[in-house]
């Protein structure tokens, strides 16, 4: 194995629009009283929108602020930020797991949230920037039909010899069928703890 690609939301980071805008009590939705499950369906549609092209942070909130019919604080939005987008604690050690192989990013995100990731992770300390596989760049999800996120990685390294880290099962599929190894962790599942082998399996 000469390559780990990460996935950023729940296995370094949190998943920022969801964690902002349904973690019960203190996210977006329960904070302004709104119905959770229309907050939902707003989030995954803006998530759809943003996370496909280069876009700003102050947009998204705007068009949220229209789906909602309603203005949402900018105070609001950085207390959110401050309070609940937070690294794994385990990102560090995962991380330094891989640092005698290359390392990436491969993630559906939008710019503005892959930024805060990458500044509070310290990506730059970690990573290989040629390989960063973002949504936002490519203009595909890893779920897009035919030439996906992980089929648009594979053409730039040899994925027999690349370890996908990845949460999501369907992505796991995917990156498999594109001829990745696969490792599935969720930090969210493990409450940060990081189950037995798991470190062994990234050092390869």
């Amino acid at each position: 194995m000469s390559t780990v690609l990460f996935d950023l939301g729940d296995v370094l980071f949190c998943d920022p629009w969801e964690t902002l805008l349904l973690t019960e009590r203190t996210g977006l939705a329960d904070r302004l009283g709104l119905d959770r499950t229309q907050v939902a369906e707003a989030g995954r549609k803006l998530w759809h929108r943003f996370s496909l092209s280069e876009t700003s942070e102050q947009d998204y909130w705007k068009a949220l602020s229209r789906r909602l019919g309603q203005p949402v604080s900018p105070f609001l939005i950085r207390e959110l930020e401050e309070r609940l987008l937070t690294a794994n604690p385990a990102a560090e050690a995962l991380l330094s797991a891989a640092a005698t192989h290359r390392i990436g990013i491969v993630s559906n995100n939008t710019t503005f949230w892959y930024a805060k990731q990458a500044g509070r992770l310290r990506l730059d300390k970690w990573i290989d920037p040629a390989l960063v596989f973002l949504s936002c760049r490519e203009g595909v999800s890893k779920g897009t039909p035919g030439q996906g996120l992980f089929e648009r990685a594979a053409q730039h390294l040899d994925p027999a010899a690349t370890l996908v880290v990845e949460d999501r099962p369907r992505n796991l599929s995917r990156a498999r069928a594109a001829g990745f190894r696969t490792l599935a962790y969720s930090f969210s599942a493990t409450s940060g703890a990081l189950p037995d082998g798991l470190l062994d399996s990234i050092r390869g």
